[in-house]
């Protein structure tokens, strides 16, 4: 009997132990806050560049750091390999009764030991499928990344022109006030009435609310950014040379970016990895098909004389009624179901692509528009108007609606390049892949792209 204990404390030596990590609440908040608050290594924050943006977000990201905990998650799995099953260890006595056993041979020990040996490869295939879930969590990754660096780009265009906005606004707003200090010089001289400066200082007061609501505008901008980036907009320095990138003349051919799109789509790349594991999940239930091999040694003695005897069991359950037919058919339509969503995604796919091509060519042609005939012609209609004003040659009102009218083309020319970088982010989003650069931005930043985990974080 000084087996038993012996193959139980060999059997609990290679167990792991538990340790409580709890969760604080408290701690984890001040931490947060800590990270979103801490300043740059430099003496000063550097200057708010779209590659500081993008270091930012690797570095404090939420969703990446979300993305990231998931993966590692499936990687522990994937790393370690399918144990054998275990063998089952049976003991005890048997009793004899009747009258040809004697009392000396009444209780006789029993004991077996059971081994099962898989078959079909089941282990190996099991081993594959967390593989390729860990790597479905890499491609996740990775496309979570691409993701959120194309739309960094849009946010950050965004944040550069809000902020142009709020100066175009702001310039305007200084206009408004001149033009008033115009008026009540031609009340105090008798050109003008009561009236008309009424309007000229209503027309203020009004500019003071727009320019109100484009800073606000700006400030929902810097919290989205905040979000993404993980660190507070206070940390946000408006670099000093120009931040954007010169824009191409018109969209590359739709022959090319229909190559990038295959190649880079985050969506269709998720999919392309969960139809392998819908492979892999497939070849392991067909495998679990087939029985596995029970095979065991047993001991046991006699309880009417003095004999022990030694058995070996070879057994195999018959797969006649129960042959996994349920979970074959669920993994094989499984299968079919995602190839079925793979080529819906790539229809839908190719739609963005088509309407975001589309989409620059309309918005270059308004900004083009506004920038060669409107703006000119808006600002020489206010010098006009300006000049009669301050001659006493027209009234307060005509020249109030030329100046709205520079007002807005001049608002509008901010979006119209606002709708033109859209546009050109849209179309980088439709294929999943930069197709300009930023000052400063090199394209061995981008997010890389492989469909596999790194060879270093394989098990």
């Amino acid at each position: 009997m000084v087996i038993l204990p012996a193959v139980f404390a060999l059997a609990l030596a290679g167990c792991q132990s538990y340790r409580a990590e709890p969760l604080v609440p408290a701690e984890r908040f001040s931490a947060v806050e800590a990270e979103r608050a801490a300043p740059s290594e430099a003496s000063e924050e550097p200057a708010f560049t779209f590659p500081r943006a993008v270091e930012l977000m690797a570095a404090h990201g939420p969703s990446l750091k979300e993305a990231r905990a998931e993966y590692v998650s499936a990687l522990a799995r994937a790393r370690v390999k399918t144990p054998a099953p275990n063998p089952a260890l049976e003991l005890g006595p048997e009793y004899g009764f009747g009258p040809g056993v004697g009392n000396l041979y009444r209780l006789q020990p029993f004991g077996s030991l059971g081994f099962t040996i898989t078959t079909a490869g089941k282990r190996k295939k099991q081993d594959e499928l967390n593989r390729i879930l860990a790597a479905q969590l890499f491609v996740e990754l990775q496309a979570r990344h691409r993701e959120l660096y194309l739309d960094l780009r849009r946010q950050y265009a965004g944040w550069i022109l809000e902020q142009a906005r709020v100066a175009a606004q702001a310039e305007i707003e200084v206009s408004a006030g001149k033009s008033l200090a115009v008026g009540q010089k031609l009340v105090d001289a008798g050109f003008a009435s009561a009236l008309d400066l009424g309007l000229l200082d209503l027309e203020a007061a009004r500019l003071k609310a727009a320019t109100l609501d484009a800073r606000r505008s700006l400030a929902d901008v810097e919290g989205t950014l905040s979000e993404t980036l993980g660190v507070q907009a206070e940390r946000f320095r408006k670099p000093d040379d120009r931040p954007l990138p010169d824009l191409p003349a018109q969209a590359p051919a739709l022959a090319d970016l229909r190559r990038i799109l295959l190649d880079n789509h985050p969506g269709l790349a998720r999919l392309r990895v969960q139809y392998e594991a819908a492979e892999a999940a497939l070849r392991l239930e067909v495998a679990r098909q087939y029985p596995d091999i029970h095979l065991g040694p047993s001991y046991a003695g006699e309880t009417s004389e003095k004999k022990r005897m030694l058995g070996l069991t070879l057994g195999i359950e018959l797969p006649i009624f129960d042959r996994n037919q349920q979970a074959i058919a669920e993994a094989r339509t499984r299968r079919e179901e995602i190839r079925i969503k793979y080529e819906a995604a790539a229809n839908r796919a190719l739609a963005a692509l088509e309407r975001a091509s589309r989409n620059i060519g309309f918005a270059v042609e308004k900004l083009a528009l506004i920038e060669r005939v409107l703006r000119p012609k808006a600002a020489a209609n206010l010098d006009l108007a300006r000049k009669a004003l301050d001659a006493a040659a027209t009234e307060t009102l005509p020249y109030l609606e030329t100046e709205r009218a520079q007002r807005a083309v001049a608002i509008e020319a901010v979006e119209a390049e606002y709708d033109v970088r859209r546009a050109w982010v849209e179309l980088e989003q439709a294929v999943g892949f930069p197709l300009i650069v930023f000052p400063g931005e090199t394209p061995a930043a981008w997010p890389a792209w492989n469909e596999d985990a790194p060879e270093g974080e394989r098990k």
